[in-house]
């Protein structure tokens, strides 16, 4: 009686197993070198582009690698300061280029909305993030660039 439940245990634990090994070996093929040795914090490529050797085959096999090489230069991984500058602010509600031009209160406001409504700690979001979206917001409601602007 006892037998076929552990058998009906033992046979599920292995196909959870088989499942998961097997969802992060296809995961696993995907990585180029490049993206492992990022996933393991290790940094193997300088900001010049090196046209040989194995980081160029590296590069050549992450289709992303333009991608991320633009992300890095634009938004430099450097944490906040205290306090939040107009730049920073304009860079967390994600206002940039011609946006900046013509920005004003309600757009500032509409960017919050969708950020907070991703972010929200109520909603499994970081409590970190939303705190960063909420000073931005009170950053750019204070400065000069609304100063003149009716509410």
């Amino acid at each position: 009686m006892v037998l076929p439940i552990i058998i009906g245990i033992g046979a599920t634990v292995v196909a959870l197993t088989v499942k998961s090994t097997l969802s992060a070996y296809r995961k696993f093929v995907l990585l180029t070198p490049l993206m492992v040795a990022s996933l393991n914090g290790i940094r193997l490529v300088n900001d010049d582009d090196d046209v040989s050797g194995p980081m160029a085959r590296a590069r050549a096999m992450d289709p992303n690698y333009l991608h991320h090489k633009f992300l890095r230069r634009t938004y430099p991984n450097t944490s906040f300061r205290d306090p939040m500058t107009e730049q920073e602010a304009l860079l967390v509600l994600g206002i940039e280029g011609n946006d900046i031009i013509t920005a004003n209160r309600k757009l500032v406001r509409d960017r919050y909305r969708k950020l907070m409504i991703l972010n929200h700690p109520d909603k499994n979001g970081s409590k970190y993030i939303s705190q960063r979206i909420n000073q931005a917001k009170d950053v750019l409601d204070h400065s000069y660039m609304f100063k003149n602007e009716k509410e």
